[in-house]
């Protein structure tokens, strides 16, 4: 009969060590991402305001509600950051706005977008479940056929 070793702890813990220093740099990076984004988001909210009129204060209205909950780790805040750095930047290649520092809106917009998918997936709370039967396990529900 053929003795087989098992995994050694050590290997197991060495493993764990690691997995847990690459998620603590991850989440470091990410958070460095999340200030860079609120940065550019606060600034867009005061750049719309300078626009000086209703179109400029509803656009800046639309930011602050998504800085606010890329602030508060939504994770729908996130993607609607990525969706308005897509929106600023299709703005600004058809011409529609920015006139004046189009070239920077679309390098930042574009740059954005992956930055808030990125922090979607890690920084966003997911929302909680709500068990639909109370925590039992039933097997009530309809079966497929074997």
């Amino acid at each position: 009969m053929v003795k087989v070793n098992p995994v050694p702890t050590n290997w197991c813990r060495k493993v764990t060590f690691f997995k847990e220093v690459f998620m603590s740099k991850l989440l470091i990076v990410a958070n460095v991402l999340n200030i860079f984004l609120l940065i550019v988001l606060v600034s867009s909210v005061a750049g719309f305001i300078s626009f000086l009129n209703i179109y400029g204060l509803f656009l800046a209205f639309v930011t602050a509600a998504i800085a606010w909950s890329v602030f508060k780790h939504q994770r729908w805040g996130y993607f609607a950051a990525a969706a308005w750095a897509l929106a600023c930047y299709q703005l600004a290649k058809q011409g529609y706005e920015f006139q004046s520092i189009k070239r920077h809106v679309m390098i930042l917009g574009f740059a954005l977008i992956p930055v808030a998918l990125f922090l979607h997936e890690i920084l966003g709370k997911a929302a909680a479940k709500v068990a639909q039967n109370n925590g039992k396990e039933s097997n009530d529900g309809p079966k497929m056929p074997d």
